[in-house]
């Protein structure tokens, strides 16, 4: 392991050791822990159930520090520095995946402008990308499960997608893209509020870098993307929440020599979601649609191909149970489906996926909680075995 690596962890460990939140004058410093065991099935792998490998596994998925500070009573900032397994069998190097300023007119005001780096503004899971706010272990397919294009090649050739995982097809140091940005971190302009005395409307709208599946370090393009989500409450029991996202994805590399002349602007993807969300007493039902269509050149590495349009739909079902004969226990228990669409004048250019996830969680202190998983997957392409039982302890501090 590396030393700052190391130094991370180490820091973070002190930390955890203390209160739940330091304030240090204005400035507020917490984290969020988790550890996970993990037994997975033989094709099991970052990239395809969220586990490091087959077998059984040990390891910190994630580790944040939140560091926010109020500047004034209408300025503040926020942070996170996290460290993840993302798309990788080792710890990544730490780096800040929230670095925000945020203006608010005034004390009262129930609106923000938000400039840097924030949480993608998409679906249900904007809200519950950490362990502590996600009733189960894994996040839903949209997040986790990866599909045949990428930002840096475009579309995998269709004589491969039909019979290989994607990631093994690709050339060396890519993977493919999942349709939402499963670190959930953008980067741009955004405005955020509620309306109502009891906020029955609540709306999170977006310029950034790049749409909701991929994510630029700087800006590729003239043109920004969209990404926005409106939540209407019209009772206390109830929400339907609307989700989009538009703009070019790809980015210009070297690895794709046909491409560099060519304008990539023209290339992107455009994602819809609707939700709905009943909760009564100790019960929470959610249902959760989203379509994703992407078009981009189809990846050749000795020739330029024409570029194609593909589409991808994922339906998911959640329901949630606490239970009041146990204080702090529940049971959940999610099932989805990823469909794919044509690719152009060609067949499916994916296959097929679902996937159910049984879990039980039991808060066992206020800031701490423990989950048992079992995720069971299924697909009409590989035939991959990746199904994967896991034990999550989520700490705050």
């Amino acid at each position: 392991m590396k030393i700052h690596k190391l130094f991370f962890l180490i820091f973070a460990s002190t930390l955890c050791l203390g209160t739940p939140q330091k304030t240090l004058g204005q400035i507020q410093i917490g984290g969020l822990a988790d550890f996970e065991l993990r037994m997975g099935e033989e094709d099991s792998s970052p990239y395809v159930n969220e586990t490091p490998t087959d077998g059984l596994s040990l390891y910190t998925p994630y580790v944040r520090l939140f560091i926010n500070s109020g500047i004034s009573e209408k300025w503040f900032v926020n942070s996170v520095l996290q460290a993840d397994y993302y798309n990788s069998k080792s710890l990544n190097n730490p780096f800040f995946s929230v670095l925000n300023l945020n203006y608010t007119p005034d004390a009262e005001s129930n609106l923000t402008f938000t400039a840097g780096r924030f949480v993608t503004p998409y679906g249900t899971y904007s809200k519950r990308i950490l362990s502590s706010q996600n009733p189960f272990v894994h996040l839903p397919l949209t997040h986790a499960s990866g599909l045949p294009v990428s930002k840096r090649l475009g579309f995998l050739s269709y004589e491969y997608s039909d019979s290989q995982i994607p990631r093994e097809a690709y050339p060396e140091g890519d993977t493919g893209l999942t349709m939402v940005y499963q670190r959930m971190y953008t980067q741009g302009l955004k405005v955020s509020g509620t309306v109502g005395e009891d906020q029955w409307l609540n709306y999170n709208i977006a310029a950034t870098l790049a749409p909701a599946s991929s994510h630029f370090e700087y800006a590729e393009y003239d043109t920004p993307a969209i990404i926005g989500r409106v939540i209407l409450r019209p009772a206390v029991w109830a929400e339907l929440g609307v989700s989009y996202s538009s703009g070019a994805f790809m980015k210009e590399d070297s690895a794709y020599d046909s491409l560099q002349a060519n304008d990539l602007s023209s290339y992107d993807q455009n994602l819809f979601g609707a939700d709905l969300t009943f909760s009564y007493r100790y019960y929470t039902l959610i249902f959760e649609y989203n379509h994703s269509t992407w078009e981009a050149p189809l990846y050749n590495e000795n020739e330029s191909l024409p570029s194609a349009e593909a589409s991808v739909s994922h339906f998911s079902s959640e329901f949630i149970v606490d239970f009041p004969f146990l204080v702090g226990g529940y049971a959940g228990l999610r099932y989805e489906q990823l469909n794919s669409g044509n690719i152009s004048t060609y067949q499916q250019w994916t296959y097929d996926r679902e996937r159910i996830e049984i879990v039980y969680g039991h808060k066992l202190d206020r800031n701490v909680t423990l989950k048992t998983s079992y995720l069971i997957s299924n697909d009409d392409g590989p035939g991959l075995k990746d199904n994967v039982f896991a034990l999550q302890l989520s700490v705050l501090f």
